[in-house]
């Protein structure tokens, strides 16, 4: 070997550390083990490196936002959606389903390839479920399970809100075919319910389970066996968390779940936190005490919440005091069940709502640069004092001045120097009106709420973390949204679609009913630690 030539191997550790840490922590960082030992040692450090990292990130809320191209290619980008169902394996975060704005459901199946960053569709075999929003999708071994949700169906009668499913279907991902299991005795139908594995059981909770027009949430656990094909139902002892659906379930371990927040209806929001053990025959709750809640995520029946360690992580905005707790009213009536509101579904917000928008601040003086000449004149001419103008005769060819010419010369730059003086003042105004939506979007996008559930087990409590006042929203997140999915990838979050400006900041012109463009969103962004250099 000269002197000239140079190789990767000799690259310094941290140097070829550092290298290695910028590639994708999913197949590709998997392949470079295959390398050599050397690299084989570097790769598990840097995924250590990059998980602890990750996990001090979000810690003390000192997140980066990155956000996925959008392309216009139909085939290969999946369609605008929410309240639709997903989950992550091996290197794929999967979607199913989901509802449009116009409430039309699709059943669907699309992965997202974490490594390329690109959309696929894949093209099952078998049996495909219903079109449906709200069902629960969990992984088992190399299988994907689909159970429940809703659709509203044109041929339903008009006293019925929506149909729910009792549908349990098995996407075999080695296979690439949906299986449809029959069960005996059938599940019942359920939607806007929550599910988490544990052992070889899916353990289902609440949801809406009745399919008449007062449908009402309910308070009890399903458990499915997925290695017998079959139902059964717990006996739990009182007391029991109160019926409700939208809440988010998180395992802890083979014998622990925890519920959290939910929705029991109209004025009917949850913000408790609820411990299952599921040890022995008789199952138990227990509720959990919860402190800070003056620091907890808000709407949390409509934004699900992911685990990560040892803190489950929300998305949202932080309350306020103008802000309630409860359903927001431009949806409320939408939201009854009881209401037996036109074919609308059980627990989405309707879309179409017009919001009314606020009056323009700067309407007296508009126009600053494409102002009439009318408008401009007219105010030339209220402003300027009224004169008689005195017109003297023109004898016969011979030239004249108007005596009065040189005062009239100075009432013109009296009057631009008023008008300078009007302009210098709008675009102050301007200015401080692009500053105020610029604080607004900054405090509308979405952050990082945190529950801590270290001692949920230990001492039966747990915590909200008070906000990292030393930083703020990473750049480039997004506006708030509700109804989006929200999984665990490698070293990062994974947030996809939802309905943005669900509770619309009356200074955009992209709320419900507006000019702007469609609410509902198929945009994904990654919630990462920020980048290191050497």
């Amino acid at each position: 070997m000269s002197e000239d030539e140079a190789f990767i191997q000799y690259l310094p550790t941290e140097v070829l550390e550092y290298i290695l840490g910028l590639v994708s922590p999913y197949s590709d960082l998997q392949s470079c083990k295959l390398v050599c030992k050397r690299w084989l040692e570097i790769v598990q450090d840097v995924v250590y490196k990059h998980q602890m990292r990750f996990h001090s990130s979000i810690n003390e809320n000192n997140i980066h936002w990155e956000t996925l191209p959008s392309t216009q290619d139909l085939f290969t980008t999946i369609s605008r959606r929410y309240s639709h169902a997903a989950c992550y394996y091996d290197n794929y975060m999967y979607v199913f389903g989901g509802c449009t704005s116009t409430n039309t459901t699709f059943n669907d199946l699309w992965k997202l390839n974490l490594t390329t960053r690109s959309w696929v569709r894949p093209l099952p075999t078998g049996s495909y479920p219903s079109p449906k929003a709200c069902a629960t999708l969990v992984c088992y071994k190399d299988s994907l399970i689909l159970y429940g949700g809703w659709t509203q169906s044109s041929s339903s009668p008009l006293h019925q809100v929506c149909q729910l499913f009792n549908e349990l279907n098995i996407y075999r991902l080695k296979t690439n075919k949906w299986d449809y299991e029959y069960t005996h005795p059938a599940p019942p139908s359920a939607a806007g319910h929550s599910a988490t594995v544990h052992g070889h059981h899916m353990i289902v909770f609440g949801g809406i389970r009745r399919q008449l027009s007062l449908g009402q949430p309910s308070q009890e656990i399903l458990c499915y066996d997925l290695e017998n094909n079959s139902w059964f139902q717990p006996e739990i002892d009182e007391p029991k968390p109160q019926g409700r659906y939208g809440q988010t379930q998180i395992s802890l371990n083979e014998h622990n779940l925890l519920i959290i927040g939910g929705c029991g209806g109209p004025n009917s929001v949850f913000n408790d936190v609820w411990l299952l053990n599921m040890e022995g025959l008789r199952w138990r709750w227990t509720e959990l005490s919860v402190e800070n809640q003056e620091h907890g995520a808000s709407h949390m029946w409509c934004s699900p919440g992911c685990k990560v360690e040892e803190k489950v992580v929300f998305l949202c905005r932080r309350p306020t005091a103008q802000q309630a707790a409860s359903p927001h009213p431009a949806y409320a009536s939408h939201y009854n069940m009881s209401a037996q509101i036109r074919g609308r579904s059980l627990w989405v917000p309707p879309v179409e709502n017009p919001v009314e928008r606020p009056n323009n601040r700067v309407q007296d003086e508009k126009n600053v640069n494409g102002n009439s000449k009318g408008d401009l004149n007219a105010r030339r001419q209220e402003e300027e004092p009224k004169e008689p103008v005195r017109v003297h005769p023109r004898p016969g060819s011979k030239p004249s001045i108007r005596p009065n010419a040189m005062k009239n010369r100075g009432k013109q730059l009296e009057a631009l120097k008023q008008m300078e003086e009007r302009i210098q003042r709008l675009q102050g105004k301007v200015r401080e009106i692009q500053k105020e939506k610029a604080t607004s979007a900054n405090q509308s996008s979405m952050s990082l709420c945190l529950l801590d559930i270290s001692e949920a087990l230990t001492k039966n409590k747990v915590r909200w973390m008070p906000p990292n006042e030393s930083v703020t929203n990473g750049r480039g997140s997004p506006e708030e949204a509700v109804l989006y999915s929200i999984v665990h990838g490698r070293g990062e979050l994974i947030v996809f679609g939802g309905v943005q400006k669900f509770i619309a900041t009356q200074s955009t012109s992209n709320s419900p009913g507006g000019n702007g463009p469609n609410i509902v969103s198929n945009a994904v962004y990654f919630i990462q630690a920020p980048k290191c250099i050497i």
